[in-house]
């Protein structure tokens, strides 16, 4: 009798251990930028491409995914794919956020950013351009807003919950279209109320965000496809073009178990850094402590 009850008690703990470490993704794709707003200035790109190739490997690496693109991922509609992810977190999870869209500079007015501009995710229906009385920036994604979400992701999940953040966009650049042209997602031009011009700094290293650190948070690693002040290439393989990053990361964790373990991302870093058509394109790795 003494056997059989342990044995039911180890069985009911690996149940809690299994249901107390579950894996979630959501992957924003952008490519048809020109489908909600065709005079919001933005060339298409490719984002969705990212999200087909990537769902898979996640969903073999035992993830629940879920997915939002062009129509789809307007700034409400990433908001909301992003609450509704956080309502379902556990303490424990293993989360991962993906987005491949455009990226820009947007002029900071928080008085956070030491160069005066916060950087920005580009939902599909985020003009380039401000407009007085029209367009004033408010569908842009800026990284103060996405930092309160992760924020929030990693109270939930807690000191044993992981959370990684891949940004397949770049805010530096020139936005080109075209088979036979370089494609980069991206552009030179920041979003600014006040005409202020934006001038890329070239530092060092290219922050995404300042990661506080605390025993009551869950781990955090952000990658990012360049630096700030860099271009963030498109490639081609197999007759399609993809983001480098995603591409890469797909690569690895094709054949490697996506956990906790951040050593896969190195791995990642490294076979950018080997391909020739991304020269002068750094990733940006930044971990909390």
């Amino acid at each position: 009798m003494m056997k059989r009850i342990l044995f039911i008690l180890t069985i009911l703990l690996f149940t809690q251990l299994i249901m107390a470490q579950n894996k979630r993704a959501l992957l924003v794709g952008i490519s048809d930028y020109q489908c909600v707003n065709k005079y919001g200035g933005w060339n298409n790109i490719h984002g969705k491409n990212d999200v087909d190739l990537l769902y898979p490997t996640l969903k073999r690496n035992g993830f629940v995914v879920s997915c939002i693109s062009d129509k789809g991922a307007t700034k409400t509609g990433i908001a909301k794919a992003l609450n509704v992810l956080i309502s379902q977190c556990k303490t424990g999870d293993i989360v991962y956020l993906h987005f491949s869209t455009h990226g820009q500079p947007f002029e900071d007015e928080s008085g956070d950013e030491d160069d005066g501009w916060d950087e920005s995710i580009v939902p599909v229906d985020a003009p380039i351009e401000y407009t007085k009385g029209k367009y004033e920036g408010g569908n842009h994604l800026i990284d103060d807003e996405l930092h309160d979400y992760c924020s929030r992701i990693r109270k939930v999940i807690g000191k044993d919950g992981m959370l990684y953040v891949v940004i397949d966009a770049c805010h530096a650049g020139k936005a080109s279209m075209g088979i036979e042209e370089e494609i980069i997602r991206g552009t030179k031009a920041g979003f600014t109320r006040s005409g202020k011009y934006y001038r890329p700094q070239k530092l060092e290293r290219g922050n995404f965000y300042n990661i506080p650190s605390s025993p009551s948070l869950g781990k955090v690693v952000f990658i990012e496809a360049c630096r700030a002040y860099q271009v963030n290439k498109e490639i081609v393989e197999s007759g399609k073009h993809y983001g480098a990053l995603s591409y890469y990361i797909n690569r690895v964790l094709s054949n490697h178990k996506l956990t906790k373990d951040t050593k896969w991302i190195e791995t990642v870093k490294d076979m950018m850094g080997k391909d020739t058509r991304l020269t002068n394109q750094n990733m940006v790795i930044e971990y909390s402590k």
